[in-house]
């Protein structure tokens, strides 16, 4: 059984993860200001399940076989790179586009949050470091899928949180003012967190 304490410093790690900037952050604003509420939310739903997913392998010792087998995780990491980079272009591409008119391809939530946050393999070390320093070492079975679920529970409720914001009329009233920029800007983020995922 999982202690309180354990469980707080386990939340405020991750939600320290969570608001940080990155490709998942980028991805749920654009979702949601492009795609509206029900588009943020199923990207926030795939955010937090690929997020789960990489914790459930960090409790199997996934970054221990990233070391034991380097070529393994360098794939990843170029495979996760070459996808954002993808990503950053079809902003770019299609910044000056209504909104309306921006390819539905692109705005398929569930999709685009699962794959962004699997593109990415770093975040296996990051959960399994937050694992490392916060969590005691040899729980049960029960206490690892109860922190899963606490994990996911989280992301949920963060993404959740985060797709209501966006997607309030001044929110919205914004970004389509200021669309193209906002999209080149994310463009060029994207950019940049792929090459330091690819590093």
């Amino acid at each position: 059984m999982l202690d309180v304490a354990t469980v707080l410093l386990f939340n405020v790690a991750i939600l320290g993860a969570l608001v940080s900037p990155g490709p998942a952050f980028i991805v749920m604003i654009r979702s949601s200001f492009a795609g509206g509420r029900r588009a943020g939310l199923l990207t926030g739903l795939g955010l937090s399940v690929a997020a789960v997913a990489w914790s459930a392998l960090a409790l199997l010792g996934l970054e221990v076989a990233f070391r034991a087998v380097p070529a393994a995780y360098i794939v990843l990491k170029v495979l996760g790179a070459c996808y954002l980079v993808w990503l950053a272009i079809s902003l770019w591409r299609h910044a000056d586009r209504p909104v309306e008119s921006v390819p539905s391809g692109f705005g398929n939530g569930l999709r685009l949050g699962l794959i962004t946050n699997l593109a990415n393999p770093k975040l296996v070390f990051l959960i399994a470091a937050i694992f490392s320093t916060v969590v005691p070492a040899g729980l049960s079975v029960t206490a690892k899928l109860q922190l899963l679920a606490n994990h996911l529970a989280l992301e949920l409720l963060w993404y959740a949180f985060a797709a209501f914001v966006l997607t309030t009329g001044p929110m919205r009233r914004a970004y389509v003012a200021t669309k193209a920029r906002f999209d080149r800007c994310a463009a060029v983020v994207l950019g940049a967190l792929a090459l330091r995922i690819a590093s």
